[in-house]
C-alpha cells in the first residue's frame, strides 16, 4: 500500500471527520516525535545488521512528517474560511431582521388602513341612514358585507371580529329602519288577506305596490351571510331551512294570528280538532302564495337570488307552523288512540293536499317528518293493524258481504267482501305513499302483505263453516272475491309504486348476498325470483281459488258422471241403422246426462265470474271428453246404427251444449271427434287404415292419420276403436 494513503488513513482514524479535532494534532504530532526517537535508537543498535532497512525506515518517518505538516497548513487555512463565512452569514442575518422589521411596518400600515376603511365605512352608513337614504345604506352595507366575506381565510382573529360586530351593528341599525317602512306599506298593502282584509288585493295602489317592492329588494341585499345567521330552531324544527329575510317579514303577522288562535286556553285551540289549524294554514297558502309569486319573486331575481324561490319558502314557512304543532299535540295524545289516529289521518291529508293540489315540493319537509319519528312511528303502525283488522272483521261480519258490487262489470260479480278489502289496502298505500325513506314504506308493506294473508285465513275459516253443495255454498262468491282480489293486486304489483319498492325489498334482503357475490349472480337469482311483491301473496290466493274450484269440478263431475252410466253403457252394437228410422233423435238414455250438463252450465255460469266460468267449462270439457272416451268408446263394439246414433249425440247434443260459450266447441272435444270420425269411415277406408297402420314404418304413421284428420289419438288406440266396429270385426 502507499505511504501516502497510510498516512492519510491513520489521520483519518485518529482525527475523524469534525474539524474540532484538529486541534488534536500537536497532540499527534508529538507522539509521532515520540516514536521517531524510539525508533531511532533501536536502530541505532541493529544498525549493523540491518543498515539497508534501517535507511528505509528513516525516510519513511520523514515522509510522515512532511505530510504532517501539509495537513497542519491546511487545517489553519480552513479554519481562517470558516471564521470568514461566519462572520457573512451574521451580516445577512441583521439585513434579515432589518427586512422583517419594514415588512411588519408595511402590514401595520395596511391594518391601520383596513381598519380606517371600515371606519369610514360606518361614517358613511351613519350619515346615509340619518339623512334617510335607504339606497345608499344598502349600497354600503354590501360593501361592508363583501369585506367580511373576503376576510374569511385570514387568521386576523381580532380584525375578523371586529369586521362582523360592525357588520351586525349596522344590520341591526337598518334591519329596525327599514322593516319600520316594511311594515308601514305592509299596513297600507292591508297585508295579510284575511279577514276584514280579505278583498284587499283589489284595492292596492301602483305607488304602495312599487314601494314595497323597492324594500323587498333592499332587504334582499340586507341579509346577513350565511355564517353569522344564527339559527334558534331546535328538535323537529330544524329540518326547515332558515326563510329569506323579506319572506319572514311578510309571514310574521299570519304566524301571530296562528299562535293566538292555537295556543293556550284558546277555544279554537283543541286537540280533537287538529283539522282546524291545518285548515287555516291551507288557506292562507292558497289565499297569500300566488301574490307573493307575483310580487316578490320577481325581486328576487332582480336581486341576484336566482336560487330563492318566494312561494315555496312562504309556504315551507307556514308548514312548520303545522308540524311544530302537530308535533307538540303528538307527544300527548299519542296515548289516546281516537285522538292519535284523528290526528294521523288529519296530517296526511294535509301533506296529500299540500303536494297534489298546492305543488309544495316533495323535497320540501312537511308533516310526514313528525309522523315518522321513531316512537309515533312504531304507535302509528300498530294502530294501522288494530284498525285494519277491527275493519276486515266488520267486513266479513257484514249481511251484505257477499252481495254483488256495482260500478263493476256484471261478468266480474265483484263482491262487497272484496270491494272493501281493496279499499282496505287501497286506504294503507295512500297514507304511506308520501313517505320519504324507503324503509318506512316497506314496514307498511309487510303490514299489507300480512293483512292479506290474514284475509285469506278467514275466508278458509268460513269455508270450513260451511258444508253445503259446492255450488249453493259459499265457495262461489268466495272464488269471485278471490279472482277480483288477485287480478288488482298484480296490477298493483306493476304500478310504479310498487315496482320502486320491490327493488327497495330486494335490495335490503340481498344487502349481504350482493356483499358476498358477484352482481351477476345476485342478477340472475332476482330474476328467477319474484317480479312484484305482491307475487308470493298472489300465489297462495290462487292456491286457494284452484282448490275450490277443484272442489266444484269434483262436485259438478261426479253428478254428471252418475246421469251417463246407463248412457254409456248402451247396446251400441245392436242400435237400428240410419236407413231403418225416419229419423236420428237424441239417445234416451243421454237426456239425464245432457240436462244435467246444461243444468250445471248454467248455474257455473250465474255463480262464478266470466274468467272463471270459461275456465270451468273447459276443464269440464276436457273432464268429459275423456270419460267418455275411456266409458263409452273404448268399452263397446258399435254397428253402423250405434256410430251414426253416437256422432249424432255428440254433434247435435253435446257440442251445441258448448257451442254457447265457443264457436269451435269441437276443438275442446278431440278424443270424441276423432273417435266418431273413425267409427262413421267408410269400411273400405277403415280396412285400408287398419292395414296401412300395420304395415307402415313408425315415422310415417303419423302421416296416414293427419290424411284422416287423426291428430290426438295413438296409432295403438285408432286400431283398438276399428276393431270395435262390427263392420270389420264382428263377434
Amino acid at each position: 500500500m502507499n505511504v501516502k494513503v497510510k498516512v492519510n488513513k491513520k489521520f483519518n482514524e485518529e482525527l475523524g471527520s469534525s474539524l474540532n479535532n484538529l486541534k488534536a494534532i500537536e497532540h499527534l504530532h508529538m507522539k509521532l516525535q515520540y516514536d521517531k526517537t524510539k525508533v531511532e535508537e533501536l536502530l541505532s543498535l541493529a544498525s549493523s545488521e540491518a543498515p539497508s532497512k534501517i535507511q528505509e525506515g528513516v525516510e519513511e518517518v520523514d515522509l510522515i512528517v512532511h505530510c504532517i505538516d501539509e495537513v497542519k497548513e491546511n487545517c489553519k487555512i480552513t479554519s481562517m474560511e470558516i471564521v470568514e463565512r461566519l462572520s457573512q452569514e451574521n451580516k445577512i442575518s441583521e439585513l434579515q431582521n432589518v427586512i422583517d422589521d419594514i415588512s411588519y411596518l408595511e402590514r401595520s400600515s395596511l391594518y391601520l388602513q383596513f381598519v380606517k376603511f371600515i371606519e369610514d365605512l360606518s361614517s358613511e352608513l351613519e350619515v346615509s341612514l340619518q339623512s334617510g337614504n335607504d339606497e345608499a345604506s344598502i349600497s354600503t352595507y354590501l360593501i361592508l358585507k363583501e369585506t367580511h366575506q373576503s376576510l374569511e381565510p385570514s387568521s386576523c382573529i381580532n380584525l375578523k371580529n371586529y369586521v362582523k360586530d360592525t357588520l351586525e351593528f349596522w344590520f341591526k341599525e337598518i334591519h329596525n329602519k327599514i322593516v319600520g317602512e316594511y311594515n308601514d306599506v305592509l299596513e297600507t298593502l292591508k297585508w295579510p288577506f284575511c279577514g276584514v282584509n280579505a278583498n284587499a288585493i283589489s284595492t292596492q295602489t301602483p305607488e304602495s305596490l312599487a314601494r314595497f317592492q323597492i324594500l323587498t329588494e333592499y332587504l334582499f341585499h340586507l341579509q346577513l351571510p350565511n355564517c353569522l345567521i344564527k339559527t334558534l330552531s331546535s328538535g323537529i324544527s330544524i329540518n326547515f331551512a332558515p326563510t329569506c329575510l323579506p319572506i319572514s317579514l311578510l309571514v310574521r303577522p299570519l304566524k301571530q294570528r296562528f299562535f293566538f288562535h292555537f295556543t293556550g286556553n284558546k277555544k279554537t285551540n283543541r286537540r280533537d280538532k287538529p283539522e282546524w289549524f291545518f285548515t287555516q294554514i291551507l288557506t292562507w297558502i292558497k289565499d297569500h302564495s300566488e301574490w307573493v309569486n307575483k310580487y316578490v319573486q320577481p325581486i328576487a331575481y332582480t336581486a341576484g337570488f336566482n336560487k330563492t324561490n318566494g312561494k315555496v319558502e312562504f309556504m315551507r314557512a307556514l308548514v312548520q307552523l303545522a308540524v311544530e304543532k302537530l308535533n307538540s299535540e303528538l307527544n300527548v295524545i299519542q296515548f289516546d288512540d281516537s285522538l292519535f289516529t284523528h290526528a294521523i289521518d288529519e296530517s296526511l291529508g294535509f301533506e296529500r293536499e299540500l303536494r297534489e293540489s298546492l305543488f309544495y315540493p316533495l323535497s320540501e319537509p312537511a308533516t310526514v317528518i313528525v309522523l315518522t319519528q321513531g316512537p309515533i312511528f312504531m304507535k302509528w303502525l300498530t294502530m294501522e293493524k288494530k284498525y285494519a283488522l277491527e275493519n276486515m272483521d266488520a267486513i266479513l261480519s257484514s249481511d251484505t258481504v257477499w252481495s254483488k258490487q256495482f260500478g263493476f262489470a256484471d261478468d266480474l260479480k265483484v263482491t262487497e267482501c272484496a270491494s272493501s278489502f281493496l279499499i282496505l289496502l287501497s286506504a294503507i298505500s295512500d297514507r304511506y305513499n308520501h313517505l320519504p325513506q324507503p324503509g318506512h314504506r316497506l314496514q307498511f308493506l309487510d303490514l299489507q302483505l300480512e293483512l292479506i294473508d290474514d284475509w285469506r285465513v278467514r275466508l278458509l275459516q268460513l269455508l270450513h263453516e260451511d258444508y253445503k253443495d259446492p255450488l249453493s255454498s259459499l265457495i262461489p262468491s268466495i272464488l269471485n272475491t278471490l279472482y277480483h282480489v288477485t287480478t288488482v293486486l298484480q296490477d298493483l304489483g306493476a304500478t310504479v309504486q310498487y315496482l320502486q319498492l320491490y327493488f327497495y325489498k330486494t335490495q335490503f334482503e340481498n344487502a349481504e348476498t350482493v356483499m358476498h357475490e358477484s352482481i351477476e349472480n345476485f342478477v340472475m337469482e332476482e330474476n328467477e325470483g319474484e317480479i312484484t311483491v305482491f307475487d308470493e301473496a298472489i300465489s297462495l290466493l290462487e292456491r286457494l281459488e284452484k282448490k275450490l274450484l277443484s272442489e266444484i269440478y269434483d262436485s259438478i263431475f261426479s253428478e254428471i258422471k252418475a246421469k251417463s252410466w246407463i248412457y254409456s253403457n248402451e247396446k251400441w252394437f245392436a242400435m237400428q241403422s240410419e236407413k231403418e228410422v225416419a229419423s236420428l233423435s237424441v239417445t234416451p238414455s243421454g237426456c239425464p246426462m245432457f240436462q244435467e250438463i246444461v243444468n250445471k252450465l248454467h248455474a257455473l255460469k250465474n255463480a262464478l265470474a266470466l274468467p272463471l266460468f270459461e275456465r270451468s267449462w273447459k276443464n269440464l270439457a276436457k273432464q268429459l271428453d275423456q270419460h267418455l272416451f275411456d266409458e263409452l268408446v273404448l268399452r263397446n263394439q258399435f254397428n253402423n246404427g250405434g256410430a251414426a246414433q253416437l256422432q249424432f249425440d255428440i254433434t247435435r247434443n253435446l257440442l251445441p251444449l258448448f257451442g254457447l260459450y265457443t264457436d269451435q266447441p269441437d276443438s275442446y272435444f278431440p278424443l270424441l271427434t276423432e273417435s266418431y270420425t273413425l267409427l262413421n269411415m267408410l269400411p273400405g277406408s277403415a280396412i285400408l287404415l287398419l292395414e296401412a297402420l300395420g304395415e307402415e314404418e313408425e315415422e310415417n304413421i303419423t302421416r296416414v292419420l293427419t290424411d284422416v284428420n287423426i291428430y290426438r289419438l295413438t296409432p295403438r288406440t285408432v286400431c283398438k276403436i276399428l276393431n270395435s266396429r262390427m263392420d270389420i270385426n264382428p263377434r
